[in-house]
């Protein structure tokens, strides 16, 4: 009895095994995705530095990019509320033309929730001496764009605040400065190019909400693995210049019946690149499903590119 109670457990056993490396081999090993930080940092638009040597004459500097700043040693204060006391100083300046730009500087453009349209997305910080200096009460400064193929007239100044490490707007300062008010920002469309009046450092963009009458989605989005809050996805639209960063899987209402694309792309485990890209209208209730396909970080950059 006791022989066959054994004999029992051993074939028990076996099956087990059997069962347990069956179930080992249909495993597949799942995606698991890395930090694209070091993609971001490589590969974002650059932070220019441009002197300033006078307040006489054109006090007009140009970036790269050809926006035109004139900030003039008058209109700056430094931490402590001190004059600057002499020129020159140093304008740090960041340019986001493309969308392919705001997304590299992770500077998507939206308020909040609210799509925005945009025309470019300028960063300007002034320094003395190393220190950051700021605008005083009551001043502001003077901003050309560079030439854009279309303009609108309804545009407003909207500024760059960090949201939890990508960049939000605002046409409210006091809700960057508590209790500021603001009486000086101000945009105008001439032919090719908006002038502004930004009242204060930091990013500023001539820009609108996008108003619509179509009932609103939220774009919801599948994939398969782990970490997956490391894929970086955006949704570009199609009519207007504009970009909205996906985050958790799930995007802001978008409006139903808008020609947008989706890109995805991310890194896997062995550092392997890989991209989804996507042209759709919306509909209700929208959801994707992401392919993600070998890619190369070129690639990922020449899909940024034709956005």
């Amino acid at each position: 009895m006791k022989n066959k109670i054994n004999i029992l457990l051993a074939v028990a056993f076996l099956g087990f095994l059997i069962s347990f490396n069956a179930c080992k081999k249909d495993r597949v090993p799942q995606d698991d995705y890395q930090s694209m930080d070091s993609f971001y940092s490589d590969n974002q638009e650059e932070e220019q530095e441009l002197q300033v040597d006078s307040g006489s004459g054109d006090c007009f500097v140009t970036a790269k990019k050809g926006t035109r700043i004139c900030v003039t040693r008058d209109m700056l204060r430094d931490a402590g509320g001190n004059d600057i006391p002499s020129y020159p100083f140093k304008l740090k300046v960041i340019e986001l033309y493309s969308i392919k730009d705001m997304i590299m500087r992770k500077q998507p453009s939206v308020s909040g929730s609210t799509i925005l349209e945009t025309s470019a997305e300028i960063k300007v910080r002034p320094f003395k001496d190393g220190n950051e200096a700021f605008l005083k009460q009551g001043r502001a400064y003077m901003m050309e764009t560079d030439t854009l193929p279309s303009m609108n007239t309804n545009m407003v100044s909207f500024y760059g605040f960090d949201n939890g490490g990508v960049g939000d707007w605002t046409n409210t300062l006091s809700t960057i400065i508590p209790g500021f008010v603001d009486t000086l920002s101000s945009v105008v469309a001439a032919p090719a190019y908006y002038i502004l009046t930004p009242a204060n450092t930091g990013y500023v963009s001539a820009a609108k909400q996008h108003l619509s009458s179509s009932q609103k989605t939220p774009v919801s989005i599948s994939v398969q693995g782990t970490n997956t809050q490391n894929i970086e996805i955006y949704i570009s639209f199609a009519n207007i210049k504009s970009v909205m960063k996906v985050t958790n899987l799930v995007s802001a209402p978008v409006p139903i019946g808008e020609t947008v694309t989706l890109v995805a792309f991310a890194k896997k485990q062995g550092n392997e690149f890989v991209l989804h890209k996507e042209t759709f209208v919306v509909t209700a209730g929208q959801q994707i499903t992401l392919d993600l396909q070998t890619s190369s970080e070129s690639a990922i950059l020449s899909a940024l590119e034709s956005l």
